[in-house]
């Protein structure tokens, strides 16, 4: 009898278990709040494709005109995050690049992580790139769990780079991808990242904090990619982001492109969305980046380059 009721309570707790692990699918909103739902929901899930001519230190001139992609902060933690990725997987495919950057943040707990991992890595095993997808961490990925997500990226075919580097050889020319674990998780070590890189050697630094340049200025570095940011989240007009106190390096380095001492950093708006499910113009974005080669003169750390180009809107449809 004591071995039967064990056996009915263990079964009990498993079904709870997987009632509490089923997503929740989203309620419907009033219908007459179902406009502003809908005008809502588009600043969230609608991607901005955004063309950068992203310049590069030492680059060679073989590598002139180069095709990269980045994407960052996905927090998928629903069911509309996962087809925001997913949706921005394929639009980075149609956009047939060479390299694919991935900085970090992809989940924003344990419990999203455990949820999720397993079709978060088959949205990301459907990328293919010519030349490879680099991966770094950022500090919520170290808040959930660095070794299931790591494990996860490596699955999806993706190369995590956690302090260390690796070149590539692209059209007869070689470039250093090098990526530098989180700042805000105390796991940023800048000089290992950059052990064997010559200070002439052209190289594609991913840094998930913006202000990570601040520890790595010294190494010469091509160009910085980043995120964490989330574009500054609320942005209004002439102004920028509400946000003031997230960086030490500056607030114009929440979103865009932007130099810093010799080098440039780009910080890209992310996809998804922490804690508050808000936007407002600051959608989020996929990066398309051609490469070029940087100018050697140098401006002060102040100076803004902003990138131009015609932006191209996606819709996630869930």
């Amino acid at each position: 009898m004591k071995t039967a009721s064990l056996s009915v309570l263990d079964d009990a707790r498993g079904k709870r278990r997987q009632r509490n692990d089923t997503p929740k699918r989203p309620r419907k909103p009033p219908v007459a709040l179902r406009p502003l739902h809908r005008m809502w929901r588009r600043t969230i899930d609608d991607i901005d494709i955004v063309p950068v001519t992203l310049p590069v230190r030492q680059l060679a001139a073989g590598l002139e005109g180069v095709l990269a992609c980045q994407i960052s902060d996905f927090h998928v933690d629903r069911d509309e995050d996962l087809a925001r990725l997913q949706t921005a997987v394929k639009a980075i495919n149609r956009q047939r690049p060479d390299f694919v950057f991935l900085t970090g943040d992809y989940f924003s707990g344990g419990d999203t992580m455990r949820r999720y991992v397993t079709e978060f890595q088959r949205a990301l095993a459907d990328l293919n790139p010519t030349a490879g997808v680099f991966a770094i961490l950022g500090n919520h990925d170290h808040w959930a769990s660095d070794t299931i997500i790591t494990a996860a990226l490596k699955a999806s075919g993706a190369q995590v780079l956690s302090n260390e580097s690796q070149r590539v050889t692209i059209h007869g020319e070689r470039i250093a991808i090098v990526g530098i674990d989180d700042l805000w998780a105390r796991r940023a070590e800048p000089v290992r990242a950059f052990r064997g890189i010559a200070p002439d050697e052209c190289s594609i630094v991913l840094a998930h904090n913006p202000d990570t340049a601040l520890y790595t200025r010294h190494l010469g570095p091509g160009v910085m990619l980043s995120g964490h940011t989330h574009g500054g989240v609320v942005r209004i007009p002439y102004y920028g982001s509400l946000i003031r106190s997230m960086l030490r390096i500056g607030k114009q380095y929440c979103s865009g492109l932007n130099r810093y001492n010799e080098f440039f950093i780009y910080t890209n708006r992310g996809l998804g969305t922490f804690w508050l499910r808000i936007r407002i113009n600051c959608r989020p974005e996929v990066s398309r980046f051609m490469l070029t080669a940087a100018a050697a003169s140098a401006p002060t750390e102040d100076s803004h380059a902003e990138h131009h180009g015609r932006r191209r809107r996606l819709r996630v449809h869930a």
